[in-house]
């Protein structure tokens, strides 16, 4: 399968207001050739209307977009040269799959062999060959949605621009599209700009993330960054889920701190870059680093606190319990063991986190 000449897509200071409202508000987002890139955020959050200023549905109302290093804010969308799916797919009701595919080949003047070829080709790239001559309406939502794929690459274009296209599917045909997109994207070697408001899909599906809140950008990073180590609240409760813990810093010791809750319990945490005694501080903290076990153990670096399970909820492959520790009320989760085990709800038992494991976020829980 041939690679792709694809284009980097680069937004400077850019801004879009409906009326008062400033949908898109001063965003720089550098997306390199050949990358995947996600704009997560929930409703309302500037994702798609990004989208749609990349694709040149909408035009700013300040900063510029580049595609390939020529700012394009004056050029039409159809000069833009952009493969685009939508979360309706829009296929031409009364046209075949072939069809479909070949009306932007004929758009740009293509003749009958080369929309042939192409169309043979892109169709065989979504395994789809054989439903050429089938309409929208004899074809799974999954098949349209192959289709809108195939429509989109059928002209190789340098840059493909996808907005929330999985949404309308159930949840097993979802995660298979979302490795069968990825793998359409490594193999072309296509520039990807991708929309979603689902956290997984964009961790399984992105070599970069944009978690956007209220138009900006609140942090851009690897699916591993952005988990790891979010950089304020909003994005630590976005990405996955975590346990947010609201703090008064104590006494700094080198590379550590002592901070204690509003309660009285005490934690010592990673020592922040800024901050003296009685400032407030947020820790975060994910459900698969809380220990949970019925005696404490001795690891170094890990401090254990009496709890209470108050809830346990079976999810399959995992185990997730609602905890309680003194005032502070906490998520923990572990691996289902063939052998049966856990804990049941009333149960006491020691809670364990480490040092390391208690991430530093801007914004109070």
């Amino acid at each position: 399968m041939a690679k792709h000449s694809a284009q980097s897509v680069e937004l400077v200071g850019v801004i879009k207001h409906f009326g008062s409202v400033a949908a898109v508000d001063g965003v720089d987002l550098m997306v390199q050739a050949g990358e995947f890139v996600t704009l997560l955020g929930p409703s309302g959050s500037g994702k798609s209307t990004t989208l749609m200023l990349v694709a040149g549905f909408e035009r700013p109302s300040a900063g510029e977009v580049r595609i390939g290093g020529a700012r394009v804010d004056h050029v039409p969308p159809y000069r833009r040269n952009l493969g685009v799916v939508f979360q309706s797919y829009a296929l031409f009701p009364h046209m075949t799959v072939a069809e479909n595919l070949a009306f932007p080949l004929e758009g740009r003047g293509a003749g009958r062999n080369e929309i042939e070829t192409r169309v043979t080709g892109a169709l065989a790239r979504v395994r789809l060959e054989g439903h050429e001559s089938r309409y929208p309406s004899q074809i799974s939502g999954g098949q349209q949605q192959r289709v809108a794929l195939a429509r989109a690459l059928v002209f190789d274009p340098p840059v493909l621009l996808m907005d929330e296209p999985l949404s309308a599917l159930d949840k097993k045909l979802r995660e298979q599209m979302q490795l069968e997109i990825k793998h359409i994207q490594r193999d072309l070697g296509i520039t990807v700009i991708y929309v979603t408001h689902d956290q997984g899909e964009a961790l399984t599906m992105s070599d970069r993330i944009a978690v956007m809140n209220r138009g900006k950008i609140a942090q851009l990073g690897t699916p591993e960054e952005l988990y790891e180590h979010p950089a304020d609240r909003f994005v630590a409760d976005f990405i996955g889920e975590t346990n947010l813990i609201a703090l008064v810093l104590g006494r700094v010791d080198g590379g550590e701190a002592d901070a204690a809750t509003s309660c009285g319990l005490r934690l010592r945490i990673p020592a922040p870059a800024s901050g003296s005694a009685g400032a407030p501080i947020t820790v975060s903290i994910r459900p698969e680093r809380v220990t949970v076990a019925r005696v404490a153990g001795s690891e170094p670096g890990k401090q254990w606190h009496d709890g209470r399970i108050e809830e346990v909820i079976y999810l399959g492959e995992m185990r997730k319990y609602r905890l309680r520790v003194g005032e502070i009320g906490l998520i923990a989760k572990e691996q289902t063991r063939s052998e049966g085990g856990g804990f049941a709800a009333g149960e006491r038992v020691a809670v364990g986190m480490s040092v390391a494991d208690l991430g530093l976020v801007r914004g109070s829980a």
